[in-house]
């Protein structure tokens, strides 16, 4: 892991249908994937400015980096381990370059 590891994090995955034949998250016993897996997890924020009122606002969204050869896919939870805190993955980029393997960025969004 190239990145500053700031927390560990567990991966939990797993669904199951509802009543309506919707699919929910399995709330009490999601299958851990992985546990002890080193994370960075923070908090960026960028400036944009509403095209039609010109009025700057701040957008802040929650990403991580994790280890390469980590098994994390969109719709898995990370949970912080340090922090108590469950967060959905939105989306996993594994961004290339030459002559290394690049960390896993992931969007993640806070769902406790």
């Amino acid at each position: 892991m190239y990145a500053l590891a700031s927390t560990r994090v567990s991966i939990l995955r797993g669904t199951s249908t509802d009543d309506y034949g919707d699919e929910t998250d399995e709330t009490d016993e999601p299958t851990v994937v992985a546990s002890g897996v080193l994370a960075c997890i923070r908090e960026v924020a960028s400036r944009v400015q509403d095209r039609t009122t010109g009025t700057p606002r701040q957008i802040r969204r929650v990403e991580a980096q994790l280890p390469s050869p980590t098994d994390v896919r969109v719709g898995d939870r990370l949970r912080d381990d340090r922090h108590h805190l469950t967060y959905l993955v939105e989306n996993v980029t594994v961004p290339g370059g030459p002559g290394h393997t690049a960390d896993l960025e992931v969007e993640l969004k806070r769902v406790t």
